[in-house]
Order: C-alpha cells, then sequence, then structure tokens
C-alpha cells in the first residue's frame, strides 16, 4: 500500500549530516531515502528547494556511498550506506 505524497517528509541536503542510507528510489517526485533509524522515507531537497538529483553509488574500501548533485544548481551531498553491496557482472 502506497501512502499520499502529502505524508512524505522533506528533508533538505544540509540538514541530514552523519544520515546512513539504507535504501533509495527516484521517481518523478523527487529523490527518496530510507535511512536508519527512521520508519518513514523522506524526500531529499536541495537548498535551492528543487528535489532532483543526479546519482551515483560510490563503492571502496569495504564502504558504499550514495553521491547526490542538484540537477539544478549543483549543490553536492553524500552520504554512507549500509547494507548494500557490490554488484555482480
Amino acid at each position: 500500500m502506497t501512502r499520499p505524497m502529502g505524508t512524505i517528509r522533506d528533508v533538505r541536503v544540509d540538514a541530514v549530516p552523519g544520515v546512513v542510507v539504507l535504501r533509495w528510489r527516484s521517481t518523478e517526485d523527487g529523490l527518496f531515502l530510507r535511512a536508519r533509524g527512521q520508519a518513514d522515507e523522506v524526500r531529499l531537497v536541495c537548498v535551492c528547494g528543487r528535489s532532483h538529483w543526479i546519482v551515483r553509488e560510490q563503492f571502496g574500501d569495504g564502504t558504499a556511498s550514495l553521491l547526490v548533485t542538484c540537477h539544478t544548481c549543483g549543490t553536492r551531498g553524500s552520504f554512507l550506506m549500509e547494507g548494500v553491496t557490490l554488484p555482480t557482472m
């Protein structure tokens, strides 16, 4: 069952330092994150007010990171990811 968009909480990219991302999804409505310790997912919003991101996953030295760049103004953010593994070919 999906919830109406009005119940999703918006969180600014500069307001969530140290958040650990368990999973993410990108839709036409924005980038949604499920963070450790949070029951509900949140929509990531840029300092410019937009929520459309260029997203990359980076793997290295036993860690995984989610790297985001605002599609509008270029603001960047990065978050540690937990419970993900390097994709195999």
